[in-house]
């Protein structure tokens, strides 16, 4: 059975965006949303920028790059991962091989 669908609007930049969306995952796109208006806003007091297309254009920057440090970081993390896993598999074959005293 396919789960739910729900249709929302959310407000970027004061634009509303229609979306249809897992009902599960709303709460996520609601904190996407707010995410994004507290950035842009952050931005607009610091920085005196009230062009709203500029702000989203720092937003999309911004949200981009941590995206990509995170993707790089999990890539890190799984080979660090990996190795370690490697070790242990090769302790515990070497336990296993041991002759029973």
């Amino acid at each position: 059975m396919a789960e739910e669908r729900k249709s929302i609007t959310l407000y970027v930049a004061q634009q509303p965006f229609k979306l249809s969306i897992l009902a599960s995952q709303e709460e996520m796109y609601h904190k996407a949303e707010k995410r994004i208006q507290e950035y842009t806003r952050n931005l607009a007091e610091k920085n005196n920028i009230t062009d709203r297309f500029v702000q989203l254009g720092y937003a999309v920057i911004n949200f981009a790059l941590n995206e990509i440090y995170l993707t790089e970081k999990q890539k890190f993390v799984d080979a660090d991962l990996k190795n370690n896993l490697r070790k242990i598999k090769e302790v515990i074959n070497l336990v296993l091989d041991e002759p029973n005293q």
